[in-house]
C-alpha cells in the first residue's frame, strides 16, 4: 500500500535538497502571512438517490491563518510550501430517504435504512502543510498546485435524525418512528471515528498587487474520507474547502 506520508515528505525533501546548498538560492526564498475566510464542508463522495434535497446549509464562520514560503527551482518554476492553522465547520439539514444510519435513542441503540431528515453539524481545527509546485506568470500572477497533509487537533461529528422513520436493520424491518424533540428523534455523535490524519489535493492563485500585499484563492479537496476505513455508520464523507485571503509579504 502507498504510504502518503512518505510520499509528501520525500516531495518536500526533494524541492529543498535541490537548492538547499547554495546560500545565493536561500537568499531568494519568499515568505509570506496569510489569513483567509473559509467556505465549504463535508461532502458525500457521490451524491446518491438517498439525499432528497437540502433544508438548510450553514458554511459556519471559518478561517486559515499561516506563514507559507516559495523557494526558486527551475526559471519560473519554484517550490511551495508553509504550515498553516485552519478551523472548518459546517450545518447541514437534508431530506434523506433510504439512508443508512446508526442513531441513539434514549438508551437504545438503533440502526437502519432511513426516511426523513437529517441534521449534521461537524467542527474541524487542522494544522495543514502543503507542498506544491508553483509557475510564475509573472511577478504579480502566480498559480500553484499539489499536495496537502493535515493533522486534526479537534474533531467533532454530530447530530440527529428527525420528523421520520427508522426501519431497524433492512428495508422492510421494524417501523420506528423518530420525532423532532430530544427523546423522540435519533442522535448520533461520531467524533471518535473521525481520522485524526487527512491528505489530498491543494490548488492555488496568487496576486501580488503591491510591493507587500496580495490576494490569493485556494481549494483543497480530501482524498482520504472524513471517517476511519471500518466505520460504516453514515455513508463516506470527503473535507472539500475553498478559501479567499489576504497576504502580507514578509520577506
Amino acid at each position: 500500500m502507498i504510504n502518503i506520508k512518505h510520499i509528501l515528505l520525500f516531495a518536500l525533501m526533494t524541492a529543498f535538497t535541490a537548492v538547499g546548498a547554495d546560500a545565493l538560492v536561500l537568499d531568494s526564498l519568499s515568505y509570506d502571512a496569510r489569513l483567509g475566510y473559509t467556505v465549504g464542508g463535508t461532502i458525500p463522495t457521490h451524491i446518491g438517490r438517498e439525499i432528497r434535497g437540502i433544508n438548510s446549509f450553514n458554511p459556519g464562520l471559518n478561517f486559515s491563518i499561516g506563514v507559507e514560503a516559495t523557494v526558486p527551482i527551475s526559471g519560473r518554476w519554484k517550490a511551495h510550501t508553509g504550515l498553516r492553522f485552519e478551523l472548518g465547520s459546517m450545518d447541514v439539514d437534508s431530506r434523506v430517504k433510504n439512508y443508512e444510519i446508526e442513531v441513539v435513542r434514549g438508551d437504545e441503540s438503533l440502526s437502519g435504512i432511513f426516511i426523513g431528515n437529517v441534521r449534521i453539524k461537524t467542527t474541524q481545527r487542522r494544522i495543514t502543510l502543503p507542498v506544491q509546485a508553483q509557475y510564475d506568470f509573472s511577478p504579480e500572477f502566480k498559480l500553484r498546485g499539489g499536495l496537502f497533509m493535515g493533522w486534526l487537533t479537534s474533531r467533532k461529528f454530530w447530530g440527529w435524525a428527525y420528523d421520520g422513520y427508522l426501519r431497524e436493520g433492512t428495508p422492510v424491518g421494524a417501523k420506528i418512528e423518530m420525532g423532532r424533540e430530544p427523546g423522540d428523534r435519533g442522535d448520533f455523535d461520531f467524533d471518535q471515528n473521525m481520522r485524526h490524519m487527512q491528505w489530498g489535493l491543494d490548488v492555488g492563485a496568487d496576486w501580488q498587487f503591491s510591493r507587500r500585499w496580495g490576494l490569493f484563492a485556494e481549494l483543497t479537496y480530501g482524498f482520504s474520507g472524513l471517517f476511519k476505513s471500518d466505520f460504516h455508520s453514515v455513508q463516506p464523507l470527503r473535507p472539500m474547502y475553498g478559501t479567499l485571503g489576504i497576504s502580507y509579504r514578509i520577506k
